[in-house]
């Protein structure tokens, strides 16, 4: 937090300015009321004379209102700048670490980072600053009030406030640890909302309603009985606060009104003193709430340093090599690789080589490890030193955005953003004339469809595509990666949702119109790779076959007997079909 103090000075020093004026003022008016009790116990008011107290008490308002005003509008705006900087730098440093990251973390726990934690850090740096001035000026300056009308009384009225600070320092401790719990919670709870909600249409169609309502249920009582174990001790201080602060003025009362009776003090002195009692009133409960602000402040500054102290474990070389002009060609030599954190090997000695200008499919059962290995090629996952090469460079002596620039990706998950069909297209060339974008629409043979759209390329999709077809998803995520026209394009099981037919014309596309550039493609319908200049067959994360569709075919090994059973599997669709149309 102390940058965001240097950063700010001057508009935190004219806030504390504004707000100690406020503070001065109300200790005046103290003052006044002392002087107005004063004459009329003597008999010495006049009409001018209470007039005259009254205006002085009618500008102190007045100027306590304006300067409230001031401090509220710099020290509060300060605490909003410091909760909008510090969501950008969690939401910086989240776009820069690596997807192993987010292995190990849900969304929302990440929600409640950028939530309720910041809400929790704004309050401490605003309200929690604004009390802390106040609980120590406010409280001395009235103390100080109180000493002066009398030594004695004063010592009398302040006897139970030793016992807030020592409840205080004990409750503290734990409201810190439970918070923490409660802010754990709060992104358990987001995250499985999250969840049901992303995956609503498989709660529907096997009718688990029933389950969900029940872990929500569980879930949430979780989330409010922590809460409630928070609210017994943080709900303590301000009725701790109220009882010491009236135990103090009965002491004051009973003593304070013997003085007055025998004159030691003067009834204007009395009523003073009780009113500089209640300015101590909210200084002790701006204590309380100090250490309640700072203890939530603080559990939930230590939850975002665990984000914002995370160095990313993909970054560039010291020295980049710089790409000038790419041909795409890709090479896998002794590729070893396992995930972060796990110990079992998902590719295994792999060499293999996707040349220049070339259609390359890999071929392999699930969980082979292909998309293990295409996922190393963006760095999304770091593969180890010499053994992944873009153009004869190791991809870890390249910079970040030179490696992305060069190498365009279409994942299995097809990703699509709440938005217009035109917007989600052109989401990597945001500047793409409509024209640019109609032409990578076509070469994905989404444009008839588009055509058919409410609004067209305007159309919006809704959250996550989900008014689209899963192959219309496919088709929308690969006309995206064609409009970049990368010099390596690499497309993960991308059309494993379309139609055989459709697929071929696709294929077809692709070869026509990244002619001269390097395209890999992993698919499981084999029919389909005849355009495919080299086929790699990956076993068990082992390379086991290269070459061309004929020839895979003439050597009879995995390839040819997968190749097989398609087609047997299709001339059987084929028949059944024509039975049930007759034809």
């Amino acid at each position: 937090m102390r940058p965001y103090f240097r950063r700010h000075l001057w508009r935190l020093f004219f806030g504390l300015l504004a707000l100690i004026v406020v503070d001065l003022l109300q200790l005046v008016i103290p003052r006044v009321v002392k002087h107005a009790v004063d004459d009329l116990s003597t008999m010495s008011a006049t009409p001018r004379g209470l007039v005259h107290y009254a205006l002085m008490i009618v500008l102190l308002a007045a100027g306590i209102g304006f300067f409230r005003y001031f401090w509220r509008l710099l020290i509060l705006g300060f605490s909003r700048i410091v909760e909008e900087d510090l969501r950008n730098r969690i939401f910086t440093r989240l776009l820069s670490l690596p997807s192993s990251w987010f292995l190990t973390r849900t969304t929302g726990d990440i929600m409640a980072h950028a939530t309720n934690d910041l809400d929790a850090i704004r309050m401490a740096a605003g309200f929690g600053l604004v009390a802390l001035v106040d609980s120590v000026l406010l409280g001395t300056a009235a103390v100080g009030f109180m000493i002066w009308i009398d030594f004695k009384l004063t010592l009398l009225a302040l006897i139970p406030m030793p016992l807030i600070t020592i409840l205080t320092r004990r409750l503290s401790r734990v409201m810190h640890r439970r918070y923490r719990k409660v802010q754990n919670l709060f992104g358990n709870m987001t995250e499985r909302v999250r969840e049901f909600l992303s995956g609503i249409r498989v709660v529907q169609a096997h009718v688990r309603e029933d389950l969900v309502l029940s872990e929500m249920d569980r879930v949430g009582r979780d989330f409010v009985e922590e809460n409630i174990r928070l609210s017994k001790v943080s709900g303590s201080f301000m009725p701790m606060m109220v009882m010491f602060t009236n135990l103090s003025l009965a002491i004051v009362i009973y003593f304070g009104g013997r003085l007055t009776v025998f004159q030691a003090i003067s009834p204007g002195d009395f009523v003073a003193f009780i009113s500089y009692l209640g300015l101590l009133t909210w200084p002790m409960m701006a204590l309380g709430w100090v250490v309640n602000l700072v203890q939530r402040g603080a559990a939930s500054l230590d939850r975002i340093n665990t984000i914002l102290e995370e160095q990313p474990s993909i970054t560039d070389p010291p020295a980049p090599v710089r790409l000038k002009k790419s041909n795409g060609r890709l090479e896998i030599s002794r590729l070893t690789f396992a995930y972060p954190g796990r110990s079992r090997e998902v590719i295994k000695d792999l060499s293999l080589v996707c040349p220049a200008g070339s259609i390359t499919a890999l071929v392999g059962r699930t969980g082979a490890g292909k998309s293990t290995l295409l996922n190393l090629v963006p760095r999304l996952f770091d593969p180890p030193p010499g053994t992944v090469f873009l153009d004869g460079v190791d991809l870890r002596e390249l910079s970040l955005s030179d490696l992305r620039r060069t190498v365009g990706y279409v994942s299995q998950d097809n990703y699509i953003f709440s938005g217009t069909v035109a917007e989600n297209i052109a989401f990597g060339r945001p500047d793409a004339a409509e024209s640019d974008i109609a032409e990578a629409a076509r070469a994905a043979h989404l444009d008839r469809e588009i055509a058919s759209f409410p609004d067209g390329y305007g159309t919006h999709i809704g959250e996550r595509g989900l008014t689209l077809s899963g192959g219309q998803r496919q088709r929308l995520a690969l006309a995206r990666a064609l409009l970049l026209d990368q010099p390596l394009l690499i497309l993960d099981d991308t059309f494993s949702a379309v139609d055989a037919e459709t697929e071929e014309a696709i294929l077809a596309s692709l070869a026509a119109k990244r002619a001269g550039r390097t395209t890999v493609i992993v698919a499981h319908r084999l029919t389909s790779l005849n355009l495919a200049d080299l086929i790699h067959v990956i076993e068990d994360g082992r390379l086991t076959e290269s070459g061309s569709h004929a020839e895979l075919l003439a050597r009879d090994g995995y390839f040819a007997r997968l190749h097989r059973l398609q087609q047997i599997q299709a001339n059987y669709d084929l028949g059944t079909a024509e039975k049930k149309t007759g034809v």
